[in-house]
């Protein structure tokens, strides 16, 4: 009990599964107490493999389950976005009912709401399958550095959004992933912060904001963009003040779940 479950098994482990809860259902959500982190967090997994054991008249099995790392899908905060004049021309008494309704049907389209533009709804459909677009990702044990330092998305110029993050492998392909939906340009920076994935690194302190002074100082940022406007993510808004005063840049909260981003940039957000 003193072990988290991270530290035990990397990507998948054996677990007694009643056969009746198998039958029953093909995806589960453990959640467990990290006692280093004193945090809840929750571990998707899916079955990949059943062994049935007969014993006596009871059935039994061990299943094989793949952890899979939270991307966070379940906080975008899909409602901010939309119009909310609840005026009933999609069909629905409000916007809310819209929302709930396009998250469990996909045959409903943002389209219907006769006050979304065509980028708007376009971002809106991304967003809502972001866990399509963005491929699935095993729970690592260990931290996976990627390259760190400056790079361009889609040809950016002086008036393009700074983006920073961390250097974890895993954000770098989720990132591309979103990046991908879109022909807007971006500068995205990625702090060194020794592989750990944004939210574990504010955590463990490897995203700070001295680590994004010496980036954008080490980078050709300062020479490459007419403005001093970044955004940063969503966990590591705590760190907004601290950030403004080290670089002297405004600072812009992004959101907790990169799937967001369409949303979060709206109308410029065009398809490729």
């Amino acid at each position: 009990e003193k072990t988290p479950l991270f530290n035990l098994y990397p990507s998948s482990l054996w677990v007694f599964v009643p056969w009746w809860l198998n039958s029953y259902k093909k995806s589960f959500v453990i959640y467990h107490k990290s006692i280093d982190m004193q945090l809840y967090r929750a571990i998707y997994f899916d079955i990949e493999k059943a062994s049935p054991l007969a014993t006596g008249s009871q059935k039994k099995q061990f299943v094989k389950i793949v952890l899979k790392a939270n991307l966070y899908f379940d906080n975008i905060n899909f409602y901010k976005y939309l119009p909310q004049t609840n005026c009933k021309q999609c069909g629905f008494n409000n916007c809310l009912n819209f929302l709930k309704k396009m998250r469990t049907d996909e045959r409903l389209e943002p389209e219907v709401c006769p006050q979304l533009s065509v980028n708007m709804a376009y971002a809106f459909n991304i967003a809502l399958n972001a866990h399509k677009v963005i491929p699935e990702i095993e729970l690592m044990q260990l931290p996976i550095p990627g390259k760190p330092g400056l790079i361009e998305i889609n040809m950016p110029d002086e008036n393009s959004p700074l983006l920073i993050s961390g250097n974890s492998e895993l954000t770098q392909l989720v990132l591309s992933a979103i990046f991908t939906t879109t022909i807007k340009p971006f500068y995205v920076l990625f702090l060194d912060t020794r592989g750990d994935t944004v939210d574990m690194a504010v955590i463990h302190k490897t995203f700070t904001a001295e680590g994004i002074k010496n980036g954008i100082e080490n980078s050709r940022l300062l020479n490459m963009v007419g403005h001093r406007e970044m955004v940063i993510p969503g966990f590591a808004g705590s760190l907004e003040e601290e950030i403004k005063q080290v670089t002297g840049w405004n600072v812009n909260i992004g959101p907790l779940c990169c799937g967001e981003l369409p949303l979060y940039f709206g109308e410029d957000w065009v398809r490729p």
